[in-house]
């Protein structure tokens, strides 16, 4: 099956769930669009997309969104999207800040499947100092993505959290994690010798969808999700009073219904104390939410980043007691994103390498000098490719793969990997569990209306 072919596909299947969600029939779908039965059982049926001005008109006529009809396009159909050191230096651009040309960016691998925006970032500023205030360093706002940093180059590395500047010292094999929204900036150390940086930014929770919500509800009630009382947002406290206020409950409703007295539930409100295990227990179950919703998050970033240098990275051998193991170095991390993972690889020089498979979006860059192969499994057909220094790749989630030695090279590669959730991750999974495989493979291309006649 073709692209185009499963894109009109997925099309209908969305202008079905649509329809379904909305309690709508063939018919009376084409009688409030306006338009003939007809087109509406083409496009139901895979055989061509909705017309962008239906599009638009269904968002005017339902209450919808104009993206709630528009597929995802699969630009990696074999599982894999693949981009020669060559294709990003097509992408060259240079960008100016203070009057100064600051950065070359080069854009790497990049699929419309996931939302991993990974750049390959040349520094051409230099400085002689490690100090933040240097006005030659040009600082950015920050951004809404996450953003992992692997160094290619001694590279200066300078970070702003609650208004006070610093500057890390950054070598090659070094990585860093940074929260959304933290203004910082990159140097090279040396001109002779300009540093060089992987900038591999992806969407948290509070992205995509939910910042589109955001910004429908508008400034205002968009700060309204985190508390007002200065307590940490992810504390007991806040997620109590939330789903207490959810389901219009009271202390002394939740005390009759949990055994817990009135007077230790006010203290649990207020924050001056801290659920036992089972006190949680009691409380979630009456609040008909699970345990885990009332359990607070924490961060381990300080002042807003995670470093891991090339000497701190845990090594181990994977899969362990194989001859023909990776080595695998962790890369930086941090809880706030828990299904974001870097990893560095070395690609065993002998023997076949076993196969990998995970659940996240996976970007991958050849940082070595030596090639490698990466040989994928494409529904049932196996398929391989050459990746030379300087190349990258997107690998969907599920799809098995695995490096091996190139037959031409003696050298041990070595790969970085980015793994990243998408939308089915925390929540999502978990209701996909409950929901099973049947379910889910038809919410995949979901073609049938929601009854028989």
């Amino acid at each position: 099956m073709t692209e185009a072919t499963s894109y009109t596909r997925r099309s209908g299947a969305l202008l079905r769930t649509v329809l379904n969600d909305l309690k709508r029939d063939e018919a009376s779908a084409a009688r409030e669009l306006g338009v003939e039965r007809d087109l509406i059982d083409s496009v139901l049926r895979g055989s061509r997309v909705l017309p962008y001005d239906l599009v638009e008109r269904a968002a005017q006529v339902w209450p919808i969104n104009e993206r709630d009809l528009l597929a995802v396009h699969d630009d990696a159909p074999t599982g894999v999207r693949i981009m020669s050191a060559q294709e990003s230096l097509v992408s060259t651009r240079v960008l100016r800040r203070g009057g100064v040309d600051y950065y070359e960016y080069r854009d790497t691998a990049m699929s419309r499947v996931s939302a991993l925006r990974p750049e390959w970032i040349r520094m051409l500023q230099a400085v002689d100092d490690d100090d933040p205030n240097n006005p030659a360093v040009r600082w950015n706002n920050g951004h809404l993505l996450f953003q992992f940093t692997f160094f290619l180059e001694d590279t200066n590395y300078y970070y702003q959290w609650q208004g006070r500047r610093m500057c890390r010292r950054m070598s090659r094999g070094d990585s860093v994690v940074g929260l959304p929204y933290a203004p910082h900036s990159f140097a090279s150390r040396n001109p002779d010798r300009p540093g060089l940086i992987l900038a591999l930014t992806y969407a948290g929770s509070i992205g995509s969808e939910a910042q589109r919500e955001l910004g429908a509800l508008g400034p205002e009630l968009a700060g309204s999700f985190a508390p007002q009382d200065g307590q940490s947002a992810s504390g007991f406290s806040s997620l109590l009073k939330m789903h207490m206020n959810n389901a219009c409950t009271t202390l002394a409703q939740l005390s009759q219904s949990t055994g817990v007295s009135s007077r230790r539930l006010t203290d649990l409100a207020h924050g001056r104390d801290r659920p036992y295990d089972q006190e949680r227990q009691r409380i979630a179950r009456a609040l008909g939410v699970a345990e885990r919703d009332l359990l607070s998050r924490s961060t381990d970033t300080e002042d807003g980043v995670r470093f891991v240098t090339s000497q701190q990275g845990p090594v181990c051998s994977y899969p362990a007691g194989s001859h023909t193991a990776y080595r695998v170095r962790q890369l930086a991390r941090s809880c706030v994103t828990p299904f974001a993972r870097g990893l560095e690889l070395r690609v065993p020089l002998t023997g076949t390498a076993p196969a990998l498979s995970c659940g996240l979006h996976e970007y991958g860059y050849n940082h070595g000098s030596a090639p490698f192969v990466l040989g994928w499994n494409d529904d049932g057909q196996e398929r391989e490719a050459c990746i030379e220094p300087g190349d990258s790749f997107y690998i969907k989630p599920f799809v098995s793969h695995a490096f091996t030695r190139s037959p031409d090279s003696h050298e041990a590669a070595q790969v970085l990997l980015l793994r990243v959730g998408g939308h089915v991750t925390g929540d999502a999974a978990l209701e996909a569990a409950i929901l099973g495989r049947a379910a889910l493979r038809r919410a995949a291309e979901d073609a049938e209306r929601w009854y028989h006649e």
